[in-house]
């Protein structure tokens, strides 16, 4: 009997807020890629039998950097992935403000794409990457667990990080791991959770700085600050103050080596 395994893959790094015309649909930075590289080594050696993919361009293009690693296996482009909120996470009531009918219409093509893919393999055995979004990741995870969905927002997804879920050919289901980060380098796990991942953007953008990229800098060093702020953390202002001075010394030092 056929089993089928799972690999819900969440997308790469992009900056929200990048310079284009929808901000939900940036490019992946830099750090991003590198991200999406790791990953693909993560899969070279397994027996992938495809990519599905959601087509909002930084799934995307995780999606095509994991495939050059696998060039046998066919990618498929799948609209069921996009990312939405299915529910109003707990604490998010004053910040987040969503119709009913748009939470619905969500929850409902999170449903879909779920008994699409989370179902028993027929003919031989499966190995299948899902490439989409926090969101829809953690959605389908409380599913396969049985569990109330709206505690989506109470599970963390770092960015490329990897959740796998095994569905026997009696149809059971069973989590396997859950926002598996060991083969990214500790410099490239970016947390959903606001002040941890605060921390490690002020990290990116001290070594932008080394690096003498100040634009790359300020566009972490801005993201952290706003983290720092909507957690009311005292880290803020460090990072302000880092940013304005400190910074400047390193890239000057750097630009004269």
């Amino acid at each position: 009997m056929a089993t089928r395994i799972l690999y819900l893959v969440r997308h790469g790094f992009h900056f929200t807020a990048s310079n284009v015309s929808d901000p939900q649909d940036a490019a992946l930075s830099l750090l991003g890629v590198e991200q999406a590289l790791f990953t693909a080594q993560r899969f070279r050696l397994l027996p992938i039998t495809a990519i599905y993919y959601s087509p909002l361009r930084r799934a995307a293009e995780t999606a095509h950097l994991i495939g050059r690693a696998l060039p046998e296996t066919p990618l498929h482009l799948t609209q069921g992935l996009v990312e939405c909120i299915p529910s109003i996470p707990a604490g998010y009531g004053n910040t987040l403000t969503y119709p009913p009918q748009r939470l619905a219409e969500c929850r409902k093509r999170f449903d879909k794409a779920f008994e699409q893919f989370f179902k028993v393999a027929r003919g031989e055995d499966k190995h299948e990457i899902l490439v989409c979004h926090g969101n829809i990741i953690r959605y389908f995870i409380l599913r396969a667990l049985n569990v109330a969905t709206e505690a989506w927002g109470q599970l963390d997804m770092c960015n490329c990080a990897v959740s796998e879920v095994l569905i026997s050919a009696d149809g059971a289901l069973t989590l396997i791991s859950h926002n598996d980060v060991r083969h990214l380098p500790d410099h490239l796990i970016i947390s959903l959770i606001g002040v941890r991942r605060a921390h490690a953007l002020f990290a990116l953008a001290k070594m932008s700085c080394q690096r003498g990229d100040l634009a790359e800098a300020q566009g972490y060093g801005d993201e952290s600050i706003a983290l720092f702020e909507s957690a009311n953390d005292e880290n803020a202002e460090q990072v302000r103050t880092w940013m304005a001075h400190q910074c400047q010394v390193e890239a000057a030092a750097y630009r004269r080596r």
